[in-house]
């Protein structure tokens, strides 16, 4: 089974304020977690009393392991969604920033492939035996 992920997207234009919106969200996904959006929960600030839920990146190989779902657990703040919503000034950020994210989202799968080939396996057999003294081994010295 191959590893692969799916985004769909839609781009709009938001007639009162001229900003475009980028959605994007897993559609479809084989052998992988789909939960690639990376999210910072930021405390509440005075004046509003709800937490702010803002996108980060892309997630890393390692963000795929160490964030939960949904939402943050813990002390650390980030966690990994299955969409986006952004705005943009203009189409040409919109663009570069989606070029970007395709990117990220190769770069991940291509690491997430590293990881499952790169492996050493092997076996200790410990039967609690004395270990040798690395003290008693003889060195000399000679000096002029």
């Amino acid at each position: 089974m191959q590893r692969s992920i799916t985004l769909s997207h839609s781009i709009t234009i938001m007639p009162t304020s001229g900003a475009h919106r980028l959605r994007v969200w897993v559609s479809a996904y084989e052998d992988m977690d789909p939960y690639v959006f990376v999210y910072q929960r930021h405390i509440p600030v005075a004046g509003d009393p709800t937490d702010q839920d803002v996108y980060s990146n892309i997630a890393s190989a390692a963000d795929m392991v160490e964030y939960p779902i949904l939402a943050p657990v813990g002390d650390i703040p980030f966690f990994r969604m299955l969409q986006i919503d952004l705005l943009f000034r203009s189409v040409d950020l919109l663009n570069t920033s989606f070029d970007r994210m395709k990117r990220d989202v190769n770069s991940l799968i291509y690491n997430l492939d590293a990881l499952d080939i790169v492996g050493v396996t092997g076996s200790d057999t410990f039967t609690g035996a004395d270990i040798p003294d690395s003290s008693s081994s003889s060195s000399s010295s000679s000096s002029p």
